[in-house]
C-alpha cells in the first residue's frame, strides 16, 4: 500500500509511520520539514507548507497514494488544498479529529450518536475547527464521493508526547516529591488513549470497507478521576503522592497554575469505543501497560533531569499558605 502522512514528524503521525512500515507499507511524508524527528530512512520526503494552498496542490499534483492520513490539518483552510490535490488519486483519506467535536453530555458513554458542538459555549475554538473539517469532508463525499474516513482521539499519552504538560510534567512533580495542585475536588473525568494504540487503529482504517464515510470514538479501556490519576501515577513512579485541590476560581480557563492545565478538568467525559472495536484494528491496552511503558521510556530518555519551572504553582502554594 502506497500511503501519505501530512504531517508524521511528532506523536501519533510519527508513530503511524513506524505502524505502516511494520506492516509493509511504502510511505511518504509531506510537511514543513522543520520538526526534528528520528525517521527511517525509507521514507520518501515531501515539503510544503500547509498555510501555502499553491504549494501543496504543486507536490501532489499528479501523485496517487492508496491512503493520505491528515494529521496537520486544522481548520478547512489547510485542509482544502490537499483534499482538492488528491481528488481522484487517493482510495482513502483518514483525518485526524477530536473528541472535543462532541457537545458536552451529562450522561455516558458518549458515542458517535451525541450531538456534535454548535459554538464556542459548547467547544473549544480548537473543537469547532475540527468539527468544520469534518464537515467539508463530508460535503466532498455528497457532491463528489470523496472516500474519508474521520477518527476522533480523546486525550492521548505515551512515548513521544510533545504536550509536556500532560504525564511527563506529572512525572516531574512526583519524581521531585512536590504538591499535585488538583482543580476542584479532583472528581473531574477524564478519558486517555495510548498513542500506539491509536496509531494500530489509524492503520487499519483503510483496510476496511466498513470505516468508509464513517467517524469513530478512539479512547482507551479506563477513564479514572483526577485524584485517581494522580494516585495511580505515584504507583507507577513508585512515590506516594501530595494532593493539594485547588479552587476553581483560583485558575484560569485552562487550569493554570494547577498541575492540570493540558487535560479537560472543567467537565468529565467518558467515550464508548464499541464501534472502532468492531470496526478497525483497535483494541486499547489498559492504562496500567500503557503508563508503565510510557515511563519506562521518560526514563530511558533522560527526560527525568529535564529542567522545569515551577514558579507559578509556587506562587499558587503560598497563596493557599499549604
Amino acid at each position: 500500500m502506497r500511503a501519505l502522512v501530512l504531517g508524521g514528524t511528532r506523536f501519533i503521525g510519527l508513530h503511524l509511520v513506524y505502524e505502516l512500515l511494520r506492516r509493509g507499507h511504502q510511505v511518504a511524508l509531506l510537511n514543513r520539514g522543520q520538526a526534528p524527528a528520528a525517521l527511517p530512512p525509507d521514507i520518501e520526503r515531501l515539503y510544503a507548507d500547509r498555510a501555502d494552498p499553491t504549494a501543496v496542490k504543486r507536490v501532489l499534483r499528479s501523485r496517487e497514494f492508496d491512503v493520505a492520513f491528515d494529521f496537520s490539518a486544522y481548520t478547512t483552510s489547510t485542509l482544502a488544498a490537499a483534499v482538492e490535490a488528491l481528488a481522484g488519486h487517493v482510495g482513502r483519506y483518514v483525518f485526524c479529529s477530536t473528541v472535543g467535536v462532541y457537545a458536552p453530555s451529562e450522561t455516558f458513554p458518549i458515542t458517535e450518536q451525541q450531538p456534535l458542538a454548535k459554538d464556542t459555549s459548547q467547544a473549544s475554538q480548537y473543537g469547532l475547527d475540527k468539527l468544520a473539517c469534518e464537515e467539508y469532508l463530508r460535503e466532498r463525499w455528497r457532491a463528489r464521493a470523496f472516500p474519508f474516513t474521520i477518527l476522533r482521539p480523546c486525550t492521548v499519552y505515551g512515548p513521544n508526547n510533545y504536550n509536556p504538560q500532560r504525564e511527563f510534567s506529572l512525572f516531574a512533580r512526583l519524581l521531585r516529591k512536590r504538591p499535585i495542585l488538583v482543580p476542584g475536588d479532583g472528581s473531574a473525568v477524564i478519558h486517555l488513549v495510548h498513542v500506539s494504540d491509536l496509531a494500530r487503529a489509524f492503520a487499519s482504517a483503510p483496510e476496511t470497507g466498513s470505516s468508509l464515510g464513517q467517524a469513530y470514538t478512539l479512547a482507551g479501556p479506563e477513564a479514572v478521576t483526577l485524584v485517581d490519576y494522580v494516585t495511580f501515577l505515584g504507583r507507577i513512579v513508585g512515590i506516594e503522592p501530595r494532593l493539594v485541590l485547588v479552587p476553581p476560581e483560583m485558575l484560569d480557563d485552562r487550569g493554570t497554575p494547577s498541575s492540570f492545565p493540558a487535560y479537560p478538568w472543567r467537565s468529565s467525559a467518558i467515550y464508548d469505543t464499541r464501534k472502532a472495536q468492531a470496526h478497525l484494528d483497535f483494541q486499547p491496552r489498559a492504562m496500567a501497560i500503557g503508563t508503565a511503558e510510557t515511563y519506562r521510556w521518560y526514563i530511558a530518555e533522560g527526560l527525568d533531569d529535564r529542567p522545569w519551572d515551577f514558579s507559578a504553582e509556587d506562587g499558587l502554594l503560598e497563596r493557599l499558605r499549604v
